[in-house]
């Protein structure tokens, strides 16, 4: 592999990004042709973009999608506040960042540890099974924790993965239906889950939503936790690889995701001329906005930006870290062979994630 990404979009799966970035960050803004978007890499630039009104989640033409546009899947997109802009949904996520910030987070790391070990037990701890681990426990946790029955976990996260496939900037016509048919039978089990614990607030704090509404951003909760807490987990168990690390300390976690993010990059899409940290954009210019590279700026405050800033900022943190430490705390239970673990890590993921693989060498 060549020492240099191709582009910022291929930096996330590159053995070592981080000379890239530094270049970009030294700039603060470029503009990539081949993408078509600007580069915003500064942690100046990453600001003013994550804090400005005109910087969109969502092209003002095209609130949806157009592969899943009029799909069920293209509804429940549509009222994902993560997706939306404006006052009203301002302030219903502000009441879910409240809402996510209230809740046990021992809870949700007893639960990952029991649902992790409980899954381990299933197999030899090789790099396939960390893989499978990786890709079922974020979404397995939340949902138990949701009510999900123990016996539909596996379902339910292979279900937001189809989910995850659909919305890929470069699934086909087939993944897409997969995605909607996924996004039916979630939102059925939703809407026939016991209201007891955690789903009983969620219906509490949002009494004035529809149950739609809900169910449809409960879906989209469940979708933001799939590939960020695979990312996040598949990280911390690559950093056990190298070395003993103290991952009950949440500090220690944002100290190695400043260095070594998981989160790459996010996308914003602009609706009016502006000037932003001295860089002039027109309305309907993309913005590929580098997290990991303003996290490692020199200029910077020395954050991590793993989960954003901003009305759009990710307010799951906690409950990521959470479930994270509890699957690690069930691997070490296991006495895996780091070592062994670690000699055949690859990068393979969704480009704006750093997803670490450990099972590619005995697939082949």
């Amino acid at each position: 592999m060549s020492a240099w990404p191709e582009h910022a979009l291929a930096a996330a799966g590159h053995p070592d990004p981080y000379p890239y970035y530094r270049t970009l960050a030294e700039d603060g803004w470029r503009r990539d042709e081949q993408l078509g978007l600007w580069l915003a890499a500064s942690r100046r630039a990453v600001d003013a973009v994550l804090g400005s009104p005109v910087c969109r989640v969502r092209p003002v033409r095209e609130p949806v999608p157009a592969g899943i546009a009029g799909s069920p899947l293209g509804e429940a997109f549509g009222r994902w506040l993560r997706m939306s802009e404006g006052d009203a949904h301002a302030r219903l996520r502000t009441a879910v960042g409240e809402g996510l910030a209230a809740l046990p987070c021992d809870e949700a790391e007893l639960t990952a540890r029991r649902l992790a070990r409980a899954f381990l037990m299933t197999g030899a701890v090789d790099g396939r099974r960390l893989d499978a681990l990786v890709d079922f426990l974020p979404v397995a946790t939340l949902a138990s924790l949701l009510g999900w029955p123990e016996a539909a976990l596996a379902e339910a996260a292979e279900a937001i993965a189809r989910v995850c496939r659909a919305l890929a900037a470069d699934a086909d016509a087939a993944a897409r239906e997969r995605g909607a048919e996924a996004c039916r039978t979630l939102l059925a089990d939703l809407a026939v889950l016991s209201t007891d614990g955690w789903l009983r607030r969620w219906r509490e704090a949002f009494s004035e939503w529809d149950g739609a509404s809900l169910n449809a951003n409960l879906l989209g909760i469940l979708f933001q936790s799939r590939d960020a807490g695979a990312g996040l987990l598949s990280a911390g168990i690559a950093w056990c690889c190298q070395g003993e690390w103290d991952h009950a300390d949440p500090a220690e976690w944002r100290a190695r995701l400043r260095q070594d993010p998981v989160l790459h990059h996010t996308r914003r899409f602009v609706a009016a001329n502006a000037t932003l940290a001295g860089q002039t954009l027109r309305a309907g210019d993309q913005v590929l906005v580098l997290l990991a590279a303003a996290a490692r700026d020199p200029a910077g405050p020395a954050e991590t930006m793993d989960f954003g800033r901003g009305r759009h900022a990710c307010p799951g943190e906690a409950l990521a870290l959470a479930t994270a430490r509890g699957a690690l705390h069930a691997l070490e239970q296991n006495r895996p062979d780091w070592r062994a673990l670690g000699g055949g890590i690859r990068f393979s993921g969704p480009p704006n994630v750093r997803m670490r693989r450990f099972g590619a060498g005995e697939r082949a």
